[in-house]
């Protein structure tokens, strides 16, 4: 029984999340907006936000992270946020992404509780799962059409989110991204879209209407994605393409 557990804890030790949690930030420096934050050298000249390891509910205000970083003379661009970078911080109301960064890892602002403004720069191209799951303060979220990936339940249980602007470089709308989102009222669903993940609105209370703008409709990965009580629009010359599709033909559908 003790080697069973030695190497579970083994395995856990090493697994992705277990392995960050070990590693120190290599510095840390006063952002603009006057927030310590924590810094891991991941190349020459390149730095990410590393995640905040001791008490995360001190970190709060509107925080700017900063294009670039000073440390030992040496100029570093800020590329990415860390998985876990600023989660749990509870005090956090607003942040804002510099345009030399592309990447936010999973769970980077997961349970933000009082996150109500994330401004995404136009060289993201990646959203890690989870990353603002349970940020229910959050009210409107716009997503930079540079976004081409994410991962799963990235808004999960955003519950006061009114309104989405879902990037357009997107061909998935991976599982659970929208989930317990319970204060949209509309989705629009770009062209790009092709597939829609098992859950990916599930639990909407204030949805009022879906709007495609796709020529073909995209493939619910588990049916129904809406229930069918929902109001579907399609652009006019799209509107036979739906129709006869097995799954969006069963919805309420209108062209526009």
């Amino acid at each position: 029984m003790k080697k069973v557990i030695n190497i579970i804890l083994l395995v856990l030790l090493t697994s992705p999340v277990f392995a960050q949690a070990d590693q120190k930030a290599d510095f840390s420096a006063v952002c603009s907006t006057g927030q310590v934050l924590h810094y891991k050298i991941i190349d020459y000249g390149e730095v990410n936000v590393w995640y905040n390891n001791q008490n995360p509910e001190l970190l709060g205000g509107y925080i700017k992270v900063p294009r670039t970083v000073k440390y030992n003379d040496q100029n570093y661009v800020v590329t990415g946020i860390a998985d876990e970078a600023f989660a749990n911080c509870i005090r956090i109301q607003g942040v804002e992404l510099p345009t030399t960064m592309f990447f936010v890892g999973e769970r980077a602002f997961y349970r933000c509780t009082d996150l109500r403004v994330i401004l995404m720069p136009k060289t993201l191209t990646y959203i890690g799962g989870s990353a603002f799951e349970g940020c229910t303060s959050l009210i409107d979220v716009v997503m930079p059409n540079s976004v081409t990936e994410m991962g799963t339940y990235v808004f999960k249980d955003c519950d006061n989110v009114r309104h989405f602007v879902i990037s357009h470089g997107l061909t998935e709308i991976p599982e659970g991204t929208f989930m317990n989102c319970k204060a949209a009222t509309d989705f629009l669903i770009p062209a790009s879209v092709i597939t829609i993940g098992c859950h990916a609105f599930d639990g909407y209370e204030q949805l009022k209407s879906v709007t495609f703008f796709g020529p073909v409709p995209p493939e619910p990965e588990c049916a129904p994605a809406f229930g069918r009580e929902i109001p579907i629009y399609v652009i006019n010359q799209y509107f036979p393409a739906y129709k006869a599709s097995y799954i969006w033909g069963q919805y309420a559908i209108q062209s526009m």
